[in-house]
């Protein structure tokens, strides 16, 4: 057996590298229904493999929502159907599981009856008693186990989801993760997911504010409405420092544990200036959309003011980072506003660093916003802790084509040699090149082809799953359009 490092071989195989998402991404072509999608990843960090899988999804017969028309960004969930109506909330109701099936009840035999009275869950024992019905979707293709729970004293009701990897999903335990009508608590369209574990005891908590008034003019058509019913994903807590094999919210409605990573979805909370990084606290009231509507599927009205601005990474590591909350990523979420129809139009993903310059490092324009100045020579560094460092789609080129990840800008900033294997290898392989030993004058003439070709969306990156690190730039150095004259007649 093969040992690096006091590694075997087996234990190297076990370890995932980290990784970040990618962004440029196209939409795909339309499939049978004529639709077009795209996905957008969320700045989500890996833990231990067990983080939450959320992305931002646009498809072109999407409605409207909490990321304007057309996107949404769905958590798991389990719903009344209301393709044939209005429910009824009885009996005579159908559901619909996380992934869109039609759920029926499982059969009632003598080894395994359905439903049937539980006071406890493992070790854990319940105030009042429930009647457990067991569903399974009507065409199987998950292999999961689903149970109805509903409280025998309060008729609280919610979902467990037994996935086949073992993983335990509660759905809709707290009024907080549900959908209901306002006039009757009791009449629950949606069921949200709450929490997540695993056998091995790692949890994913997910939080949810609750639709109000807040910046809402109550007059005109505004008034009378009783707009509570809605529920906006607000943060997602996850790799909880100490393992539990139960689930939290089994004993306590608002688990007090210390949790590694936060996700959370601002709308409109914290301030959405790229230079200034938002605090982990709200600090202000959340904004109202300009375009609000209404639901009414359900039997009940569901109403929407709110558009999500951005999203945060957050991490806690006091003792190693110096900080309580430390934001290491963003999303960034630019609307056309209008009292007519919102549309998502750009998302920028910022990365941070404690000590120094970071920039963003992906645009994902639909179109792009207008690029910002660049920073000239007299600039100095700023007094924030942190700062971003805008770059141009030339900029990009040059700071993708090493494989490592580094930039050309970065080094040369640092005052270091930057190396030229890299972008030889890709001129040679694209024919931009075709010697390996190029003059000077051949190597730039070719890469300022190569960049030219890369602005005119006729050449790409080099694709990599790097991204670079900013750290302490000497911003006493030329401005950065100066770097690019060394490849380019491109202006900035």
């Amino acid at each position: 057996m093969l040992i690096l490092n006091g590694f075997s071989s087996a234990t190297l195989a076990l370890i995932t590298p980290p990784f970040l998402p990618k962004g440029g991404k196209a939409l795909s072509q339309s499939g049978p229904d004529g639709l077009a999608s795209i996905t957008l990843p969320l700045p989500i960090s890996a833990e231990r493999g067990f983080a939450p899988a959320l992305a931002l999804h646009y498809s072109s017969g999407g409605g409207n929502g909490p990321f304007g028309v057309g996107w949404s960004c769905a958590t798991m969930s389990i719903a009344r159907r209301t393709s044939h109506g209005v429910p009824q909330y009885n009996d005579s109701d159908e559901f619909l599981g996380p992934d869109g099936e039609v759920l029926v009840q499982t059969l009632s035999t003598g080894d395994a009856p359905n439903p049937v009275t539980c006071f406890a869950y493992g070790d854990v024992s319940f105030p009042q008693s429930y009647t457990v019905t067991r569903y399974q979707p009507r065409t199987e293709s998950s292999f999961y186990r689903l149970e109805y729970w509903v409280g025998n004293s309060n008729g609280d009701d919610f979902w467990l989801l037994h996935d086949s990897n073992g993983i335990l999903h509660l759905l809709g335990k707290t009024a907080a993760a549900r959908l209901s009508d306002p006039q009757a608590a009791s009449h629950t369209a949606q069921w949200l997911v709450e929490e997540s574990v695993t056998p091995a005891g790692e949890h994913i908590y997910y939080s949810y504010l609750a639709e109000n008034g807040d910046n809402v003019d109550l007059n005109g058509n505004e008034a009378g409405r009783d707009r509570s019913a809605m529920r906006y994903l607000s943060k997602v807590q996850y790799g909880n420092a100490t393992p539990a094999a139960d689930l939290y919210l089994w004993t306590s409605a608002t688990p007090a544990v210390q949790w590694l990573f936060t996700l959370v979805f601002d709308y409109g909370e914290r301030g959405v200036d790229p230079q200034v990084p938002p605090a982990f606290t709200a600090q202000n009231s959340w904004l109202a959309r300009q375009d609000p509507f209404s639901l009414y599927n359900y039997g009940f009205e569901i109403r929407l003011h709110r558009l999500c601005r951005q999203v945060l990474m957050f991490h806690h590591f006091p003792d190693e980072l110096g900080e309580a909350d430390t934001l290491v990523s963003r999303l960034l979420l630019e609307y056309d506003e209008n009292p007519i129809l919102t549309q998502l139009c750009a998302a920028r993903t910022l990365a941070y660093e404690g000590d120094g310059y970071r920039r963003a490092p992906v645009n994902n324009m639909m179109p792009p916003p207008p690029p910002p100045p660049m920073m000239g020579g007299n600039s100095s560094r700023p007094k924030s802790k942190w700062a971003i460092v805008e770059e141009s789609k030339q900029i990009q080129a040059l700071r993708y084509y090493s494989a490592q990840g580094y930039s050309v800008i970065n080094k040369y900033l640092r005052g270091d040699d930057y190396p030229e294997t890299q972008a030889k290898e890709t001129l040679l392989s694209r024919d931009y090149l075709s010697t390996n030993e190029p003059s000077d004058e051949e190597f730039k003439n070719a890469m300022s082809v190569y960049i030219n070709d890369i602005a005119e969306g006729l050449s790409s990156l080099p694709e990599t799953d790097h991204r670079v690190v900013y750290r302490g730039l000497k911003l006493d150095k030329p401005a950065l359009s100066d770097v690019l004259k060394e490849y380019t007649t491109i202006g900035n």
